[in-house]
C-alpha cells in the first residue's frame, strides 16, 4: 500500500506534464507554467494549489487521494484486471511502459477514467481483513443474473434482512467482473450518526446516514460464494440464501439442505500429507505452523499447538506425538507459505489460518489466489457434487 498521503509527496511523484494535463482537464488555472524550473518544484505547485477556493481545492484533493490510494502494486494489478472488461488487450503493456506507481495511475486516470471505479473496488476488496470472509462451495454451477431487476431484488432482500434492526432502509448493489469471478458490492444504509465537520470556516455537527458494506464474490466454475460482512457474521446464512434466490435464481434453500462446510482439515494429519503446488505457481513451499484441536466431548474445549519450525518443518506434529489428547478433530490449521523471490527482491512469506468449517484468512487477489488453488489441490477444500451446468 502507498504511504500516507501528503500534497508534497503527491506532487513530487506525479510527473509535471501529467499534473499539467490533469489541471487542464479540470479547467483549473493555477497560474504557473509547469515547464519552468521555478514553477515545477513541489513547494511551488503546493503554494499555487493552496490558492484555490476551498470548495475546489477539497474536490481536487479528494481525487488526488483516490489516485494516491491506487499508486501501489495492488492498485496497478486492479487496473490491469479491470481492462479486459473494456476489451482493452494492450492496456497491460502500455501501463507497464510507464515508470513509477503514481505516474502509472495518473496516466490511467487521464486516459481511462472509466476503469477507475472497478479497479478501486477490486483493490478495496483485496485489502479488507481476510478473517471476515465466509465461504461455501456447494452451490450449483449456474450463471449469475445481473440484470437491473436482479440487482434490485438483491438490494430489496438485503434491506429486508436488516430491517428488523432499524437499518438497511436503502441499499445499493454494484456488480463487477474480474476474470472468472463476479463481485457484488452492497451498501445498505446504517444507523444515523452525528460527527463534527468543517463547513467552510465553521465547525458544525452534521447528522448523516452512512452505509455499511457487504461484498459477495461468486465463482460459477467452482460453485463457490464468499461473503465479507464485518460485524454481521450472524447474518451470513441469510445473505447466502438471498444471494442464491435473487442472483442465481435458485429456489429457497431450507436449513439443512445445503452443506455449509467448505474446508476439511483432517488430511494434514496423514503421514504422507504434502501441500500440492502447481509448477507455475510463485509458491516455493508451505508448512503447517500451528494446530487447533477441538475436543469431541465438551463444548469449547480446545488445545492449540505451536512449535519452532525454523529447524524442523514437522515440529508441530512432533509436539502432538509427545502429548496425550482426548478424542479431537482439527478445527484450525496455521500455515506459512514461502514465495519465490522476484525482481531482485528478497523471498517473502505469508502466515494465515484456515478454520473449520468455512473460514479462510485469504483474499482473492494475486498470491492469495495461488494459495487458495494450493489448498484445493491439497484436499483441504471440500468438493461437492454440484447440480446445474
Amino acid at each position: 500500500m502507498p504511504v500516507q498521503y501528503s500534497h508534497r509527496h503527491f506532487f513530487r511523484n506525479v510527473p509535471n506534464e501529467m499534473l499539467e494535463q490533469y489541471f487542464e482537464k479540470k479547467k483549473v488555472d493555477l497560474g504557473i507554467d509547469f515547464r519552468k524550473p521555478e514553477h515545477s518544484k513541489p513547494d511551488a505547485i503546493l503554494e499555487a494549489f493552496s490558492g484555490l477556493k476551498p470548495k475546489k481545492q477539497a474536490s481536487i484533493e479528494a481525487e488526488f487521494q483516490d489516485i494516491h490510494a491506487l499508486a501501489c502494486e495492488g492498485g496497478i494489478q486492479a487496473l490491469i484486471d479491470e481492462a479486459p472488461f473494456h476489451d482493452d488487450e494492450s492496456f497491460k503493456e502500455r501501463i507497464g511502459a510507464i515508470d513509477g506507481f503514481h505516474a502509472k495511475v495518473m496516466w490511467a486516470y487521464l486516459n481511462h477514467d472509466n476503469y477507475w471505479r472497478g479497479a478501486s473496488m477490486f483493490l478495496h476488496a483485496d485489502n479488507v481483513s481476510p478473517s471476515y470472509w465466509r465461504k461455501r462451495n456447494d452451490l450449483p454451477k449456474v450463471p449469475p443474473n445481473i440484470e437491473d431487476d436482479d440487482l434490485k431484488k438483491l438490494e430489496q432482500a438485503i434491506s429486508g434482512v436488516f430491517s428488523n434492526e432499524g437499518r438497511g432502509k436503502n441499499c445499493k448493489v454494484e456488480p463487477y467482473r474480474r476474470y472468472n469471478k463476479e463481485y457484488f458490492f452492497a451498501y445498505p444504509e446504517d444507523y444515523a450518526i452525528s460527527t463534527p465537520e468543517w463547513v467552510s470556516d465553521s465547525l458544525k455537527i452534521q447528522a448523516h446516514h452512512p452505509a455499511f458494506e457487504i461484498i459477495f464474490v461468486y465463482c460459477q466454475d467452482e460453485g463457490a460464494l464468499d461473503i465479507y460482512a464485518p460485524r454481521n457474521g450472524k447474518r451470513i446464512p441469510d445473505l447466502q440464501r438471498l444471494f442464491a434466490e435473487t442472483i442465481l435464481h435458485l429456489s429457497s434453500l431450507p436449513d439443512g439442505q445445503i452443506d455449509t462446510r467448505a474446508f476439511d482439515l483432517s488430511p494434514v494429519m496423514r503421514p504422507d500429507f504434502e501441500f500440492q503446488i502447481e509448477p507455475t505457481s510463485r509458491i516455493k513451499r508451505a508448512i503447517v505452523t500451528r494446530l487447533r484441536l477441538s475436543m469431541q466431548h465438551g463444548s469449547r474445549r480446545r488445545i492449540t499447538l505451536e512449535a519452532d519450525i525454523s529447524k524442523n518443518e514437522n515440529a508441530v506434529f512432533d509436539l502432538l506425538k509427545e502429548i496425550t489428547v482426548p478424542i479431537y478433530h482439527i478445527s484450525q490449521v496455521g500455515v506459512r507459505v514461502y514465495f519465490e523471490p522476484r525482481f531482485g527482491k528478497k523471498a517473502t512469506h505469508k502466515d494465515f489460518n484456515v478454520t473449520w468449517p468455512s473460514s479462510c484468512a485469504l483474499n482473492h487477489d494475486g498470491l492469495d489466489e495461488e494459495i487458495r488453488t494450493m489448498l484445493a489441490a491439497s484436499g483441504l477444500e471440500l468438493k461437492h457434487d454440484h447440480g446445474g451446468a
